[in-house]
């Protein structure tokens, strides 16, 4: 890291959503691709699919179906499932993996409730152990000036 130039630990620490160079996000082929690996490992049929995308939808009028996810998921079709379906998509199929090849490009990933507090716990256990090293600095210090007086 020390033969980097400023400009570029800059853009090491920045978002990707602030990077001067956009990100390439054409990846509608492997988000179709990961929608029907999560369909197979989940082990449901397309129709149950649908049934379970309704209920997350609680939609009374069965808004999805076996016809309509077929279209949205062929590759030469011109219909796409409505982004706003993707929540009850991930739900039916019981997996992020959908949602993570939409993000990946953004060098994002969906996590889950407990993944956050694994998170927060480990950088509460970090800045805990910060403040014991400054503590100790400290006390040291104090020790060291009682010696010197």
């Amino acid at each position: 890291m020390e033969h980097l130039t400023m400009a570029q630990k800059n853009q090491m620490t920045k978002s990707i959503l602030e990077a001067d160079v956009a990100p390439d996000c054409d990846i509608y082929h492997l988000f179709i691709h990961s929608v029907c690996s999560a369909m197979k490992r989940s082990g449901f049929s397309r129709p149950v699919i649908a049934d379970r995308m309704n209920d997350a939808l609680h939609s009374q009028n069965n808004e999805v179906d076996q016809s309509k996810l077929n279209k949205w998921l062929a590759p030469s079709q011109a219909h796409y499932m409505p982004m706003h379906f993707l929540p009850a998509l991930c739900y039916a199929v019981r997996s992020t993996e959908p949602a993570n090849v939409l993000l990946k490009p953004i060098l994002f990933k969906a996590v889950d409730q407990r993944s956050q507090l694994l998170q927060q716990h480990a950088e509460l256990q970090m800045e805990i152990e910060e403040r014991t090293a400054m503590q100790r600095y400290i006390t040291e210090s104090l020790l060291t000036n009682d010696d010197q007086e």
